[in-house]
């Protein structure tokens, strides 16, 4: 009867440490949290001689690692000393870095509706910039230089 009871308490334990992945009652972190797929943001660009504002609508296409690729498509108007325009543009960038600090690098089209900017510009857009956004947080604050917007600044929100 002792040896019995010996081989049921041993089988008893086995059960029990073997079961234990199954039943280990903690979340496994290890996953990723990633930027929000959309994003509403404005810059106000300074240029040497003229000011810039643009709204953008930016989605996400791919998260992978430590770099991101994106569309967005902006509208926005310009002031050089008291005459103005507006202008379309639209970008395909990549976004790198897996925690709050990212680097942005975008080109794309231009097109400027109205103003002194209209006949011989570039049609193009390009971006350099820093992005202060927390994978999972909805805030953004942008930095940069650009074309058309110059030296900016920006803030927006994603969802």
């Amino acid at each position: 009867m002792i040896r019995s009871t010996k081989n049921g308490l041993l089988l008893i334990t086995l059960f029990l440490l073997s079961a234990i992945n199954f039943v280990y009652g903690q979340e496994d972190n290890n996953q990723k949290v990633k930027l929000y797929k959309n994003a509403l943001y404005s810059n106000v660009g300074i240029g040497p001689i003229y000011f810039t504002g643009t709204g953008y609508y930016e989605r996400m296409l791919t998260q992978k690692n430590k770099i991101s690729t994106f569309v967005k498509i902006g509208i926005g108007g310009y002031s050089i000393w008291g005459t103005g325009g507006q202008y379309l543009l639209a970008q395909y960038g990549i976004i790198t870095g897996a925690k709050r600090h990212h680097f942005e690098l975008g080109a794309g089209p231009a097109y400027f509706l109205s103003g002194d900017l209209k006949e011989g510009e570039p049609p193009i857009t390009a971006t350099i910039g820093l992005r202060n956004q927390k994978p999972g947080g909805k805030f953004m604050f942008r930095m940069g230089i650009s074309w058309p917007e110059a030296l900016y600044f920006g803030l927006g929100v994603s969802f």
